[in-house]
């Protein structure tokens, strides 16, 4: 094949340059890879220039061009690689006793100072690497424990201040309380005297009551003896005027009743019985009517008379006043305010 025969598409594919010539269009200069399909012009097809050398002289190429590339980021399996082919291409080249002699004696140095050093630097980074990772993770542990013991100072603060609050409000409900107490010990010291005054009135109006209906209870003793003497003396009165009641022309048609109902006046020797009188004027009135002619006729009203007042036929039904007394009250007819009943005073037993 000619040198600078071969010919490279984008995709990575290529071919001989005839070959490329059949799949570009000659007018269009344009085509498609028979791999991919992927169309491209023919100018952006590039040549490959292939240099042929020695096998022995590339292997040498390539060792140098390796050792050159190694540092302390190389692997050592590739330190090791090298050391090997270092001792092929030692083999292979064809030189004098003496400088393969210094040949072979670098690469044995080699093999014995940089290898292990190598080996050593490896597992020195990867124990570096396990001390990193180790440190990374104890800076994490570190960084959640910090956090761990700022929320517990937080919350530790947060404590305190609701402990003092706590005690704050045991105080002040403390205080409330004595001072509940005390408002109420001395409202019912309050009631308790406003109730002994009240009972001291009652006491005293009981009292007072009873020495009135004492007193009343015997002048009532009084009223009735009296009464009873009274009686005993209108009735003896009128026993002694009876009998001249009856024998007067007073009694006539009009008062008495009539002859088959009439009744005789009692003899002296009847038993005396009491008639129970209604007073003094009336006995009085009774004694001076002999003399009296009545007439009946004369006491009733004239033609034509009215009376000069006049009484409602219907019962009208009470209207209320635009206000319930200063004291406002619901539909019930209950207060619904305080009201104050009693006296204004309460008089306090000492």
């Amino acid at each position: 094949m000619p040198h600078g025969h071969c010919q490279i598409l984008p995709c990575g594919h290529g071919g001989c340059s005839s070959c490329l010539d059949q799949i570009f269009d000659l007018v269009t200069q344009e085509g498609a890879c028979w791999m991919c399909r992927q169309e491209f012009h023919r100018s952006r097809a590039h040549r490959i220039y292939i240099e042929v050398v020695d096998s022995k002289v590339a292997v040498l190429q390539g060792t140098i061009e390796g050792l050159e590339k190694m540092d302390a980021k190389v692997p050592v399996i590739s330190v090791e690689r090298a050391s090997q082919r270092l001792k092929k291409t030692a083999q292979e080249i064809e030189c004098d006793n003496e400088k393969a002699k210094s040949l072979q004696q670098a690469i044995k140095d080699f093999d014995e100072r940089i290898v292990p050093v190598f080996k050593d630097v490896r597992a020195q980074a990867k124990e570096l690497k396990q001390l990193r990772d180790q440190l990374s993770r104890a800076k994490s542990r570190a960084q959640a424990f910090d956090e761990i013991r700022e929320s517990s100072e937080r919350k530790d603060l947060l404590i305190n201040a609701l402990r003092s609050e706590l005690d704050q409000s045991k105080k002040d409900g403390q205080q409330r309380q004595n001072e509940l107490d005390m408002q109420d010990k001395k409202k019912k010291e309050d009631d308790n005297w406003k109730l002994r005054g009240t009972l001291e009135r009652q006491a005293k109006d009981a009292r007072s009551r009873k020495v009135k209906i004492q007193a009343l209870k015997e002048e009532i003793s009084d009223l009735r003896k009296r009464n009873e003497s009274l009686e005993e003396s209108q009735s003896v009165a009128l026993d002694e005027s009876l009998p001249v009641f009856m024998s007067d022309d007073y009694v006539d048609n009009n008062f008495l009743p009539s002859s088959s109902s009439a009744q005789v006046a009692p003899s002296p020797g009847r038993v005396r019985k009491k008639y129970r009188s209604f007073g003094l004027s009336q006995i009085t009135n009774e004694l001076h009517l002999a003399n009296v002619d009545l007439d009946f006729d004369s006491g009733m009203p004239g033609p034509g008379f009215s009376s000069d007042w006049k009484m409602s036929g219907t019962v009208t039904k009470k209207k209320a006043a635009p206000t319930n007394f200063p004291i406002p009250l619901d539909k019930h007819g209950r207060p619904t305010v305080s009201v104050q009943t009693g006296p204004v005073r309460s008089r306090r037993v000492p």
